[in-house]
């Protein structure tokens, strides 16, 4: 399992493909930093509260990791270009050959997927908080050290929501015949995860403000939490987290990266490989 690890990581990071990513990361990292500063600050908005929340160091830091956010599409789709390369050449039928296991095939396509897209968004979202933080504040207080925990927190919840993407992906790597379905469906459910999040949230905001059914309110909320798609707006976003807020950003990506995993192991151990 170990040898092959790492024939498949040095593989990948061989791919010219990962070289253009990285670029994409840098240049999304310098780029949206410098956006918001002629914007804001060209009006003279940047010392508004609202606007500076938006704007901090922290802020610009968590929604960088966002699946909606442009890196949070792109980056899944290029790579996910680079592991379908395996299936493409007969990579993989060659590792089946050899004598390796489809198991452990499919997980070291899960390991790699993993470690290349933490990396790249580690690298992109640590770009993005220091250039943030040549012209703005990481946040309106003080840094303290409760603010580091809560920091190191968020980074891990942060990293689970990326396990998972790397679980659906791998799946979908396994279980499809070709890299263009591999993106239309990638895509198409990254983008309803978000959008369904975004629909409820402004059905929230108006059943909350006419005073609507508790109970309506209480479900639409339930479904927010345990949206994945949509954890970019609870992760980094507050100065401390409750035991259910834990509880609701650690065991939906759990569950989901585990039933991708059990998904893509059934489905791959079936795959009839030409």
């Amino acid at each position: 399992m170990i040898n092959l690890l790492k024939a498949d990581l040095r593989r990948v990071l061989k791919d010219r493909l990962l070289i253009v990513l990285g670029i994409i990361a840098v240049g999304f990292a310098l780029v949206t930093p410098l956006l918001y500063v002629v914007l804001f600050n060209g009006v003279g908005m940047a010392d508004d509260p609202m606007i500076s929340g938006l704007i901090s160091g922290k802020a610009q830091f968590f929604s960088s990791f966002s699946m909606g956010n442009n890196l949070g599409l792109i980056a899944p789709v290029l790579i996910a270009i680079i592991l379908c390369k395996d299936f493409s050449y007969g990579t993989v039928r060659n590792k089946i050959i050899s004598g390796k296991s489809r198991t452990a095939i499919f997980m070291s396509l899960f390991s790699v997927c993993s470690v290349v897209l933490i990396a790249v968004m580690l690298l992109h979202a640590f770009i993005t908080l220091g250039f943030c933080l040549i012209f703005f504040d990481y946040q309106a207080t003080a840094f303290t050290l409760s603010d580091f925990w809560y920091f190191i927190i968020s980074l891990g919840l942060e990293l689970l929501v990326l396990l998972f993407i790397a679980a659906l992906l791998s799946w979908l790597c396994a279980a499809m015949k070709n890299v263009g379905l591999v993106i239309v469906l990638y895509v198409a459910i990254s983008f309803v995860l978000v959008m369904i999040g975004s629909i409820i949230q402004v059905i929230l905001t108006v059943l909350e403000a006419s005073g609507g059914n508790q109970t309506a309110i209480d479900i639409l909320n339930f479904v927010n939490r345990i949206n994945v798609g949509n954890s970019a707006q609870y992760i980094g976003k507050g100065m401390e987290y409750s035991a259910k807020d834990l509880l609701y950003l650690t065991i939906p990506p759990i569950v989901g990266i585990f039933s991708f995993l059990g998904l893509g192991i059934l489905k791959f151990n079936k795959k009839d490989l030409k």
